[in-house]
Parts: C-alpha cells; sequence; structure tokens
C-alpha cells in the first residue's frame, strides 16, 4: 500500500492562471478549475472531481484504493456530480466516485509563494451514506483557508469484510487515508501548505479521523494535526462487531449456496459479478433483516463500518482501538476534540417512537448494557443493567422518563466514549475540549425533552458548513451570526496555529482555551453558548458513575467504551 502511495510523487508541476480559467497540471494531466465567490463576496478557485484513485470497479471492488491513470487532455474540474453509492440511494451514486476537492483562495502564480494552511474534511453519515457536496467552502475561504473534500466507499463497497485476506475490509478507511497522501503530495499547487494540514470531521467523519490518527501509515508528517467532532473510535457505532456474518448474511440474498458455505473466494467472485446498483440494494434489504432502530441497541455497532483485519500487507487495523490508544500507540499530534450538549436529541424527534423504544429498554434491560463490557455472567448482566438505569432514571421505568432515557441514549453513543478518549489522548498529545450548547435556529432540532439538553447531533455543522439560505446574514439572529463566526475563528485558527485561541480576541471574548490536563484531577473545557466559558468535567453528574461501573469490572481488554 505504502509503495502504490509513492506514486503520488510530483515530479513535474505547473499552474496556468487567468480569471475565467485557472488550470493546474497535476502529475496525471491538466485540469480545469473555476472561479467563484463566497457570500462574504470573497473570491477563490474550485477544483472539484478531480480523481484521487483509480475507479474501484470491477476486480478492484473490495480491493485497496489503487493510483489515479492518467488522462489526455485538459481535465473539466469545474462541478461535482457524483457521491458514492449509499444506503439512501440518490441519482448521483456511482462505484466511480473516488474524488477530492480543493477550494483555495489563491493560486501560486508568477512566482508568487502561496502557502495557505489547509483543512482535510472527512464525510460523516454512519459509514453509509453523506458525500462531499454537503461542505461547501465559503467560512474557510473567508478566513483564508484551502479547504480539501473527498468522497469514500461507503457501506459493502468500503466495508464490507470477510475478516481474512480475501476481504480484509477497511476499504473506506484506505481510501481516505489515500485522499490525504493526494492532498499532501499536490497540495502546493494549490496555494496550500502540505506541511499545514489539518483532518477533521463530523459524526462517522469525525470517528474516520480518529482511526487514521491511529494508521501507522499517517506517521511522517501527512497531516499536523486533528478536529473530531461528535465521533470517537470508542463510540460503539463505530465498528463492527459481526463483519463475516453480516457479509455471508449478505451474500445469502443472492444465493444461499455461496451464503452457508464460509467460502470467502466463492464470496468475492459472486459480490464482484453483480452490478454496483444490486449489491447496494441487497446490502439495504439485509440491514431491514438484521438491524434494530439506531437508539435501540447501538452497542452493537454498525452495520457497515470499520473492523479489525487479520494481518495482511494492506491492514489498516489490526488490534483493538481501546489498548491502542491506552498504551499510546497513536499519532501524537494536537487534536480539538468535542460533542454537542445532547447528541441523541437529532435522532428521536418523535417522541412517541422514542418512547416505544424506552418500553423496550423497560422490559428487557439487559439491552441498555454496553456490548463492550463482554458480562458473560446472567445476575452480573442484570445487576449491571439495574444500575445503568439508576443513573438516569433512579430506577423508574425509561417510558416514565423519557428525558433521562435520551440522556442514558446520548451518554452511550457518544458523551461517554468521547470523554474517555479525550482524557488518555491526552496524556500523549495536546489536546483540546469543547462541548457546544449553543441552541439557534441554525440547528434543525424542534422537540426537546424534559430534563435533557438541547443542542443534538450535527448542529454544530450547520455553523461551519453554510449554503443558500444558510449563508444569508439577514435572516438569522445576531447571536447565531456570533457563533457561527467564532466557530470557524476557533477551528481555523487552530489549523493555523495549532491552537484556537494564539491571542486574545475580542470576537471570542478574550478567552484562553486551556490544553486538557487530566493529572491534577481536572477536565477543563470550553463550552459554546452563547458566552464562551471555561468549565470543569463535562457530564461529569454521568460520566464519573460510567467509569467507576467500567472500572468494576476488573478489566480493560475493550475494544469501545
Amino acid at each position: 500500500m505504502l509503495d502504490n502511495l509513492l506514486f503520488f510523487v510530483v515530479i513535474l508541476f505547473q499552474v496556468d492562471f487567468s480569471i475565467a480559467d485557472p488550470l493546474v497540471q497535476l502529475r496525471n494531466g491538466s485540469i480545469l478549475g473555476r472561479e467563484a465567490t463566497t457570500f462574504a463576496n470573497k473570491s477563490y478557485f474550485a477544483f472539484e472531481k478531480i480523481p484521487y484513485a483509480t475507479p474501484p470497479v470491477g476486480a478492484l471492488r473490495f480491493k485497496a484504493p489503487q493510483p489515479a491513470q492518467n488522462w489526455d487532455g485538459t481535465l473539466n474540474a469545474t462541478y461535482l456530480d457524483v457521491s458514492c453509492f449509499q444506503s439512501q440511494q440518490n441519482p448521483t451514486d456511482s462505484e466511480d466516485c473516488l474524488f477530492i476537492n480543493v477550494f483555495t483562495p489563491e493560486l501560486p502564480v508568477d512566482g508568487n509563494n502561496v502557502s495557505l494552511p489547509v483543512m482535510f474534511y472527512i464525510h460523516g453519515g454512519a459509514f453509509v451514506q453523506g458525500s462531499s457536496m454537503a461542505a461547501p467552502p465559503d467560512l474557510f475561504i473567508n478566513n483564508d483557508v484551502v479547504l480539501v473534500t473527498i468522497n469514500y466507499r461507503l457501506g459493502p463497497f468500503g466495508f464490507l469484510s470477510t475478516q481474512d485476506d480475501v476481504i480484509p475490509g477497511n476499504n473506506g478507511l484506505k481510501d481516505q487515508r489515500f485522499a490525504i497522501q493526494w492532498a499532501n503530495e499536490n497540495i502546493h499547487l494549490f496555494g496550500g501548505n502540505p506541511d499545514q494540514i489539518t483532518i477533521f470531521g463530523q459524526s462517522a467523519g469525525s470517528a474516520s479521523c480518529a482511526y487514521q490518527l491511529l494508521n501507522k501509515n499517517s506517521e511522517g508528517g501527512l497531516f499536523r494535526g486533528a478536529i473530531l467532532e461528535s465521533g470517537s473510535f470508542l463510540s460503539p457505532w463505530s465498528m463492527q462487531r459481526n463483519a463475516r456474518s453480516i457479509a455471508f448474511g449478505t451474500a445469502a440474498l443472492l444465493n444461499s449456496t455461496i451464503g452457508s458455505s464460509n467460502d470467502s473466494q466463492a464470496l468475492l467472485q459472486l459480490l464482484q459479478s453483480i452490478d454496483a446498483e444490486e449489491l447496494n440494494s441487497i446490502s439495504g434489504e439485509y440491514s431491514n433483516l438484521v438491524t434494530p432502530p439506531w437508539s435501540f441497541d447501538v452497542s452493537q455497532g454498525v452495520l457497515w463500518g470499520p473492523v479489525i483485519e487479520v494481518k495482511n500487507p494492506d491492514a489498516f487495523l489490526t488490534k483493538k482501538m481501546f489498548g491502542l490508544l491506552q498504551a499510546g500507540n497513536v499519532l501524537a499530534v494536537p487534536t480539538l476534540m468535542g460533542f454537542n450538549s445532547e447528541e441523541n436529541l437529532a435522532f428521536n424527534q418523535d417522541p412517541d417512537i422514542f418512547k416505544s423504544w424506552a418500553e423496550a429498554w423497560d422490559e428487557d434491560l439487559n439491552l441498555i448494557v454496553p456490548n463492550d463490557m463482554q458480562i458473560v455472567d446472567e445476575s452480573e448482566h442484570a445487576k449491571m443493567a439495574a444500575s445503568i438505569r439508576e443513573i438516569y432514571t433512579g430506577g423508574e421505568p425509561f417510558a416514565d422518563n423519557l428525558g433521562g432515557g435520551i440522556r442514558y441514549s446520548s451518554d452511550t453513543s457518544f458523551t461517554r466514549p468521547i470523554i474517555k478518549h479525550a482524557e488518555m489522548l491526552s496524556k500523549y498529545a495536546k489536546t483540546y475540549f469543547y462541548q457546544f450548547s449553543y441552541d439557534g435556529l441554525f440547528g434543525n432540532i424542534s422537540v426537546h425533552y424534559d430534563g435533557a439538553e438541547s443542542v443534538g447531533h450535527s448542529e454544530d455543522i450547520r455553523y461551519i458548513f453554510c449554503s443558500g439560505n444558510g449563508c444569508d446574514d439577514g435572516i438569522y439572529p445576531e447571536d447565531d451570526l456570533i457563533t457561527r463566526n467564532r466557530l470557524i475563528k476557533l477551528w481555523t485558527d487552530f489549523a493555523k496555529y495549532q491552537n484556537p485561541t494564539p491571542e486574545p480576541s475580542d470576537n471570542l471574548q478574550n478567552i484562553t482555551w486551556p490544553i486538557l490536563s487530566t493529572d491534577e484531577g481536572d477536565f477543563l473545557y470550553l463550552d459554546i453558548n452563547k458566552d464562551l466559558q471555561i468549565k470543569n468535567h463535562p457530564k461529569n453528574d454521568t460520566y464519573s458513575k460510567w467509569t467507576d461501573l467500567y472500572d468494576s469490572l476488573g478489566y480493560s481488554d475493550f475494544d469501545t467504551y
């Protein structure tokens, strides 16, 4: 894999420029971009739909990414109209989807030395949906940062695994790493500084960034910082726990003989022989057969997502994430990370549906015990379940305390693993922690629950990516605009200086965001609300109780947390 990456080395490059026709010469060929302006009327140059790998079709389906092929003439890179196949299929979906996009405020022309900080975005979507089309560059361009966005393989295309060397898995993560390598080798052609790349992502994109920090091939300066928004590889949804059975269960819908054969080569041949639409369709059919609702039993992990691979030449991950992080086997670059105040609000906007899930928990409390606790004894399992419900409802049914149920599901999916991740990471890398608590109109949450906080999953992302009416300052309250300006300044200053508050700023209320250290028993973080405040111990009323429960197990061979 590493040998393949070396093909990205640019041996000849040139940038030709005019206002109407920005051209960049890559190793693979020439590309034509376009000039555009942000909502603030700042001009920039967009280069979209640049191939960063060979189309992963035919015999390359389920294989690690390969270097892009050369092209003749000039490639039209003025628009993006392709997304990778995903669970909610779109007309733009294609298996030929491995494209990278670069948005830059300035190009290096006529000997002009341009070297701007670069932010490399990995989109979220539970590893089964999303695309780079949902990440417009306006706010980054306005802050003189180069923005890079990518597509990567999703669902079975990116994460099917037979858990052997036939289909090892993690191709979606390998796509991301391949694209980061492309940016590192080529971004100077677009006015970006290859020594100043910060990767960032939200939700599954955040977990993906965390995984990139674990990968040995990220060493050597591919990027120098990371921002993790609402996702960690310690989140229980961030990995597949039954990848081989999922692969063969999916194949069985096409061919029951192969599905029950335990023959990985036969499965590979079958799934490479069908068209992409059919593979996407049967994976959705299998998902409907076996997957409970999102908030029902999240600790079982996602249907399609990262796996712990068997050792193989292209392996991305072969050991449990918790142990790697605990031992410091992580790329120790400055990291900014955190979550929104009540993440799972976003998935529970219908109180009647959520009450039915709460009733299911009450009927079988075993469902609320995290899978990663690995409790086998039935009596111990039941005791743990009762202890967990006691934290959130005082022992009363979840159905009678839906706010407690929301808090439990937010903590299990996001809060607890993200805090634990930061706590361990801070021993090895400069770490900044935040909670996003501002409940504004940019967000999309209308239903709230008594006893739960008010900012749900993905609301923060609307403050750093804007398009259409979302960029219209005239239709949002002043506090929304102030919060948007603060958030993008904190993020871009971190990319520029590896410090989100390098100097006092009136815009940031002259606050200094402290580096996280838990050595003296503190856990200082920035609470981002109408006012910015430094606080201690996020979610400590529940987190400390969870750590006591995990510690009571007497071992730490966890994968997630």
